[in-house]
């Protein structure tokens, strides 16, 4: 179906634009390719998705640095005057580490 026959696709320049800023954010955790699309939400609303795909790589993803990249893909679409944002999806492969924020542990009071 052509981007014209379909109500909610995304914009080709704009998915390249999303795609440009995941790559830039995370391609060094491995980010393999990400696929935006337009569709409809729970509530029937036009929405953006992206899913973006990762291959192993050595470097544990950091959850900080994906939080970013979900900001900074949103900021693109709505400076350009589209009322969507991209709703993001990572897809991890089998074994891959994700890292985490250690909890520091409070010391008694003596």
């Amino acid at each position: 179906m052509s981007e014209a026959r379909r109500p909610h696709a995304a914009p080709t320049e704009l998915a390249r634009a999303i795609e440009r800023i995941l790559h830039e954010r995370l391609g060094r955790y491995g980010l393999e390719r990400v696929e935006v699309r337009g569709d409809e939400d729970r509530a029937g609303e036009p929405a953006l998705f992206a899913d973006v795909w990762y291959r192993l790589s050595p470097e544990p993803v950091d959850p900080a640095a994906t939080a970013a990249a979900q900001v900074s893909s949103r900021d693109r679409p709505l400076g350009s005057g589209e009322p969507r944002f991209p709703r993001l999806r990572h897809h991890f492969a089998a074994g891959r580490k994700i890292a985490s924020a250690r909890r520091r542990r409070l010391s008694p009071v003596s």
